[in-house]
């Protein structure tokens, strides 16, 4: 049997995140990334978006959470990843993280899912198309 057999078409998950600035610096400890677009008041309040804006780590690791700890959950691997930022994210923003199954190959235990992410005012922000690897979770 397929691992991926349990899983249906149109079948979601959702995880969600505050966005703090404390999630901001901690993403740029974490990355390297200290780009003054995020880390700066006076440097991004001058700049297009009017304010600092969260790196799009932020969202890819909510895809990572969802993906990785709902759906599918334990035993996924992503094998892709397109990842288009479509609105800036800022400090404040409450973003939701809803993956859904578009299609399954149950001979290769791959998953199409795709991860829109939306803001507190259900805004689309990010959206994510992937593949992932199932390899089952332990009690499979």
């Amino acid at each position: 049997m397929s691992n991926v057999s349990k899983f249906y078409v149109g079948q979601s998950a959702v995880e969600t995140i505050k966005v703090t600035e404390n999630l901001i610096y901690e993403t740029a400890d974490f990355s390297g990334d200290y780009n003054p677009i995020h880390t700066s008041r006076d440097y991004a309040e001058k700049k297009r978006f009017k304010s600092r804006i969260a790196h799009s780590l932020v969202c890819e690791a909510l895809t990572s959470k969802v993906i990785g700890m709902k759906l599918p959950g334990a035993g996924a691997v992503f094998i892709k990843m397109s990842f288009v930022c479509l609105k800036p994210v800022v400090i404040g923003d409450e973003i939701a993280a809803t993956a859904t199954i578009m299609e399954i190959n149950e001979e290769k235990d791959i998953l199409d899912i795709r991860v829109q992410c939306h803001n507190e005012k259900n805004e689309l922000v990010v959206e994510c198309d992937t593949k992932v690897l199932y390899l089952g979770s332990d009690d499979e």
